[in-house]
């Protein structure tokens, strides 16, 4: 399974504060009016050389949040909530992008980039 996946399925068990979590791409119909959680990949990075070859890879992961337009959650307690639950599960946060408001549907959205560490398997 991929680590988009992967993120996906952990998280929509997890949020209750959402209306929808959404992995690869949230779908054109969406209205403005919900709260929408989004993950997709970013980039993977080798690492852990040796006897030739990686041992492991650097999986990142984009996770975006749309916040309702007539929305009433207290986006740092959401936020820390869902960046301590992926801590707990194995990722690392690297990058909180700042809340910005989308100039298309007006909606406030957060942008965290987190890291899972996977360690490949010899076969």
């Amino acid at each position: 399974m991929t680590v988009v996946m992967d993120t996906f399925n952990l998280i929509k068990e997890h949020v209750t504060w959402t209306d929808g979590v959404y992995p690869k791409l949230i779908p054109k119909e969406m209205p403005a009016n919900q709260t929408s959680l989004l993950i997709r990949d970013a980039y993977s990075n080798l690492g852990s050389y040796g006897n030739d070859t990686f041992n492991t890879i650097e999986q990142n992961v984009i996770v975006q949040i749309y916040y309702s337009v007539d929305s009433d959650l207290d986006y740092d307690e959401v936020e820390i909530e869902l960046m301590k639950f992926l801590t707990a599960n194995g990722y690392t946060i690297n990058d909180i992008k700042g809340r910005q408001t989308d100039p298309d549907t007006e909606q406030d959205y957060q942008t965290i980039q987190v890291t899972r560490n996977k360690v490949i398997k010899e076969k």
